[in-house]
């Protein structure tokens, strides 16, 4: 227990040079956990969003329909696709299947026609699982959209839920009528009247300007789909299990299944994007903190040349002065990781607790709200990371420290 005694007198004995390296520290580990739990959130956020917004947590798709183009309605679909949900809803792992119906068509109010992409999907399931409720409150703050609400669960109700930019394109409001035309699997043009019961906001303008969502039994009416589907979305009792479940609902199905997170471009782009811009953060920071470190350690052999070379005349050995320095590393690590853990564990509370709105990124309709997580291997892997860092600045002065002579630090002055 000597060596470390010794370390923890040696970096109090200069006090100002120590709270100078701590605070270096100390700025490294807040800027790296931060920004972990700033990563944390926007993650969170893209994962929720993508699961929440029509994915589930694994699809199912027709052999081939992933990368096929569809020349008209279902032309790659799952001919049974309704039947398979609800075979698929009898599965220990699976909580919810929601069918949907992918089209394309012309949106008209009677003098202009606009190109939309629609949806399909169960009117009454679709609520519980996905952020319907979220995009309908979003969309009823626009011009048109007081009184916004979900398509009924009415087999009969031949209902709409357009995005805020196709309603503005096509100047319907809440209650207004539009014609959707569209073409059937077997290439016959058909044509329903559709009222509008609410305006959705996507978040993403290109969808905004182009998505609407119908129900299963108007979207049937209108491309007489009958029993097919184009993709199921599954929920899964355990997340978590998404890939696993994939490969044994493929096999068990006959078709291709995908979990949300192979289907997620912009999700996995934005997390590629990310660790790149952190990475590299992270690399600046490790060379500010390694230089500091071992600017003070190598300071501190210098002054200490005489002192060290007495320790060395009594008999302590080269490795002990090495392992010395390893020490005093060390507790500056130590010390600058929980001053750092308490400054940030400060500052994510007066950042969360200030409610700071985020402008909308690029291609995004609406920002968010600055909410950093707490995430405990963060901080778990800046405090090693920093120690890292700082074993290694403190091995070279450790070294120069255990190859001095004798004879020549004891005449230092």
């Amino acid at each position: 227990m000597i060596l470390p005694r010794l370390a923890l007198r040696n970096v109090l004995r200069q006090k100002r040079r120590t709270v100078l390296t701590i605070l270096v520290l100390v700025a490294g580990y807040v800027a790296l956990a931060l920004a972990g739990g700033f990563m944390a959130q926007t993650f969170q956020a893209l994962s929720d969003g993508a699961i929440q917004g029509g994915f589930g947590h694994l699809q199912i798709l027709p052999k081939g329909g992933l990368e096929a183009d569809e020349g008209q309605s279902l032309e790659h679909a799952l001919p049974n696709g309704e039947v398979l949900a609800t075979q698929l809803r009898k599965d220990p792992a699976v909580a919810e299947v929601l069918p949907r119906i992918q089209f394309m068509g012309l949106a008209s109010n009677g003098t202009r026609s606009v190109a939309f992409l629609g949806t399909a999907v169960d009117a009454e399931r679709e609520p519980r699982f996905m952020s319907t409720a979220e995009r309908i409150a979003s969309g009823a703050k626009y011009p048109g959209g007081a009184g916004s609400r979900w398509i009924s669960h009415d087999p009969e109700a031949r209902e709409a839920v357009l995005g805020i930019g196709l309603a503005k394109s096509l100047g319907v409001t809440i209650g207004g009528s539009v014609t959707l035309m569209s073409t059937t699997p077997d290439g016959a043009m058909n044509a329903i009247d559709v009222e509008v019961a609410g305006l959705e906001d996507l978040g993403l303008r290109e969808l905004n300007d182009r998505s609407l969502t119908v129900s299963l039994d108007t979207a049937g009416t209108l491309l007489n789909a009958g029993a097919a589907r184009s993709r199921l979305s599954v929920v899964l009792k355990h997340p978590e299990d998404a890939a696993k479940e994939s490969v044994r609902l493929a096999s068990l199905t006959g078709a291709e299944a995908y979990p949300w997170f192979e289907l997620a471009s912009f999700y996995r782009q934005v997390k590629l994007l990310y660790f790149a811009i952190f990475g590299f953060m992270g690399l600046v920071l490790a060379l500010v903190v390694l230089l500091a470190t071992a600017n003070t350690l190598l300071m501190s052999v210098m002054e200490r040349l005489r002192e060290l070379g007495t320790l060395r005349a009594v008999g302590m050995q080269p490795r002990s002065l090495l392992v010395l320095l390893q020490w005093e590393g060390a507790l500056l690590g130590i010390g600058g990781s929980l001053a750092g853990l308490v400054t940030t564990l400060v500052l994510r509370s007066i950042l969360n607790a200030m409610h700071i709105q985020m402008p909308a990124p690029p291609g995004t309709s609406h920002g968010y709200e600055l909410n950093i997580h707490l995430v405990p291997l963060v901080y778990l892997g800046a405090f090693l990371g920093l120690q890292l860092v700082i074993q290694v600045s403190a091995f070279f002065p450790g070294l120069k420290a255990a190859r001095i002579r004798i004879t020549e630090a004891l005449r230092h002055v």
